[in-house]
């Protein structure tokens, strides 16, 4: 299923020419995210079937399916990542159309890879108790600080003479190794979260470019809008100016009657754009 949607997305990207190739993306990586999520609840059931076995070992079958499973799904979140790079690193990604679909796959994307990594660390804890729980089988006498120390590192020798010490010799050797296949699983964990941390960092940093980009649409939009109010603002001071020019002239062309002096005055009135003086209006009434 997530191959299909890969070579559809493909086929999008190559298509330059088509208005919502970014958009198109987006729907096809939240979907891909969609998958992902409905298999992390098989990654948990596994987890658990491989804590409850009495079969510790790599090769066993649950901790095979588990590692299986808990590998793929770490590689298709790194292949996810790299298309999310991609939507973002692309120059329509800042587009005010495109930005804020592209924005919510980010966060998706963030939001499932943080759930899985809940899930791993969940799973070490539980592995870290185990440990402690089969280490107090053959030393019940042993303080918390001694349980801590020796299951901190089963290949240290402290761990080794602590259940060579032990009064139940027999089940000191299973226990140890048990401890030990759980000890290397916990290390495994480790190394795919760091991996996943790194995936945070690429996605955090092209995030901040992102932003810088959609600052710069929102000042410019915000300059575009500066420049229409002071647009309107002196094209309204230029109409009210307009009016009263007009409103002079019409008022000096009706004031005048058949003499020369009306006329005259009527005249001067319309090219100086001025009121008559008081004592010539009585003149011309």
């Amino acid at each position: 299923m997530i191959s299909e949607l890969i070579i559809v997305a493909e086929m999008n990207n190559m298509n330059g020419s088509d208005p919502n190739r970014i958009l198109n993306e987006c729907t096809q990586v939240a979907a891909e995210v969609d998958e992902l999520d409905a298999r992390q609840e098989r990654l948990k059931q596994l987890q658990q079937a491989a804590l409850n076995s009495t079969d510790t070992s790599d090769d066993s079958r649950a901790q095979k399916a588990l590692t299986a499973e808990s590998d793929a799904l770490l590689k298709d979140y790194r292949g996810l990542v790299a298309r999310t790079k991609r939507l973002k690193q692309d120059k329509e990604s800042g587009n005010p159309r495109n930005a804020p679909q592209v924005g919510r796959v980010d966060r998706k994307v963030k939001t499932s890879m943080n759930q899985f990594q809940q899930l791993d660390s969940s799973y070490r804890k539980q592995l870290q108790e185990r440990i402690q729980r089969d280490y107090r089988i053959v030393r019940p006498d042993a303080s918390d600080a001694e349980v801590r120390e020796a299951t901190q590192d089963p290949g240290q020798q402290v761990f080794s003479q602590a259940l060579i010490s032990s009064d139940r010799r027999g089940e000191a050797q299973s226990t140890a190794q048990n401890v030990r296949n759980r000890h290397n699983a916990i290390q495994k964990i480790e190394k795919d979260m760091v991996q996943l941390a790194e995936m945070f960092q690429d996605l955090d940093a092209l995030v901040i470019q992102q932003e810088a980009a959609v600052t710069q649409i929102e000042q410019r939009g915000e300059e575009v809008t500066d420049h229409v109010a002071k647009g309107n603002t002196e094209l309204d001071g230029a109409v009210k100016k307009a009016r009263a020019a007009r409103k002079k002239k019409f008022i000096c062309l009706g004031i005048g009657g058949k003499s020369p002096l009306p006329m005259c005055l009527s005249a001067f009135c319309f090219f100086s754009l001025k009121p008559l003086p008081l004592y010539l209006s009585f003149v011309v009434f």
